[in-house]
Formats: structure tokens, sequence, C-alpha cells
């Protein structure tokens, strides 16, 4: 299938990178994990984690989310999960109706239309099984320290400060503020929020910092974070919690969304 046609012809730049590189994440780990123990198929492994990110693009309405976006996002998720030689039977027939709404609307080139069943037969054709892990994508952020954002999953916001960065333009460090909500809180209802603590087995509530790689691009092509307020200096008072284990606990932003559960005590 020619991927990076098709993709290119969507002119959705960061879309189509920043889902790129999710799933390569997704896929490295799924296939480090093969060699080590027994798990659910490949395709079963990569889903439940990307979509719980990106449901804040197919789930949102149309006020935070156009149509025609959310119409690329399906388009590309389709293309590059056969990219990574991945099929997904509901998702391809969510971008088999994505072709059919983005020529109606005429939103994309005459050549698009014209390429359009071309790319249908491919993106129903069996992909052919990576064998060997993709590459994974680099750590770069434009995300700055004393920023505070906002994370959905699973129909909540949990919002986060940002202490520094790991290095040099990557990986937050994070740390989050207890209360969860259910839309992008404002700064003023963050002002009294203490920090949110990790309990340990042994009872002790200790402090929870976290270097997060994957978390890019400001705004989010997944729409999933969201700048709340930048330039703040007051991080969230953490002194009700005892010192953390460590400096902070190495992460990604899949990685997290499981911090996120245990944290808040929520389910997927």
């Amino acid at each position: 299938m020619k991927h990076v046609q098709l993709l290119d012809k969507l002119a959705a730049k960061h879309l189509v990178q920043t889902l790129d590189e999710d799933i390569a994440r997704l896929v490295w780990l799924a296939m480090a994990m093969e060699k080590h123990s027994e798990q659910a198929s490949r395709i079963d492994a990569v889903l439940p984690p990307l979509l719980a990110r990106w449901n804040s693009v197919f789930q949102a309405d149309e006020q935070q989310v156009a149509p025609l976006y959310r119409h690329k996002a399906w388009l590309a998720l389709a293309t590059l999960l056969h990219k990574y030689g991945l099929a997904d039977h509901a998702i391809t027939t969510q971008a088999l109706a994505a072709f059919n709404e983005l020529n109606r609307a005429v939103a994309l080139d005459d050549s698009f239309y014209r390429r359009s069943d071309e790319f249908i037969s491919d993106l129903q054709s069996p992909p052919a099984a990576l064998a060997r892990k993709p590459s994974l994508p680099d750590d770069t952020t434009f995300y700055r320290a004393r920023d505070v954002i906002a994370i959905e999953l699973d129909g909540r916001f949990h919002a986060a400060y940002v202490h520094r960065l790991a290095r040099i333009n990557e990986s937050p460090i994070i740390e989050f503020y207890a209360g969860t909500f259910d839309h992008v809180p404002t700064l003023e209802a963050l002002e009294q929020l203490p920090a949110q603590g990790q309990t340990y087995n042994n009872g002790t509530q200790r402090r929870s910092l976290h270097s997060v790689s994957g978390i890019k691009f400001q705004p989010d092509p997944a729409n999933q974070i969201t700048l709340v307020a930048a330039c703040i200096t007051s991080p969230p008072d953490s002194s009700h919690l005892a010192p953390p284990v460590g400096l902070h606990s190495v992460s990604d932003i899949f990685k997290i969304q499981d911090t996120i559960r245990v944290l808040f005590n929520a389910r997927a």
C-alpha cells in the first residue's frame, strides 16, 4: 500500500506525525514484550492505550473538534495501522466512511478524489506484519517548565504542573494536582488544590513525579493535552506528602494512563 502518498494527501502534517509516533511507541513495546512473555495479539496490545488517547478526537463534539479533522484522523489511523502491519475492522470501516465524507465536502484536492478507489482497495488489503521493531520517536517537547496542563483520560480531566524538563526540550517532569474534572479546569479552580500523592503498601503517601516522553506538540493534535496556563510560579502544595522514591519515574504518554488510573482510583 502507498501509505505515504495517502497520508500526504490529508494535508494534516502534525496529526499524521503524532499518530505515527504514538503507534510506533506502542508497536515497539508490543514487539519487545513478545520475546519475553505471552500476551494478547499485537493489535490488542496497541489499540486500547492508543484509543484512550485519541478518543479525545474521536469522541469529542463538533465544538471541540471539527468533523473534517475527525474524518482525517480516522483515515490516518487506519492507514498508519496498516503501515505497521495491523488492522482493525471497526477502524477500517470508519476510515472508508471518512473517504466519503471528505470527498463529499470537497475537503481535499482532486487527486485524492481520483485515487480514492485505489486507496480504499489498498486499505482493505491484508497488511504485512512487521518483522523488526520500528524506531522509537524522539522525546522532543514544546511545553516548558511552569506550564500547567490538563490531560483527558476516560472522559475525565487531570491537571498537572510541569516542574522542569528532563533534558533540554525533552520529556516534561510533571506532578498532578489532586482532584478530577469533567472539563478542562481553569487555573482558578486549581489554585487551592494540593499535589496528588501516591499511596504505598505501608500506607505512606509520597510525592509522585513523572518524566513523560511523548508530550510533544502544543496544541496537542490528539486533543488530549490542553495548556491551561504558562509561567505559573507556584506548583501544587506537596508539604503534606513524604519525599518521592527517587527523583522521578520515567514514563511516556501511554504509561502515564495507568499511573493516572492508579493515582485517582479510576478504571478504564
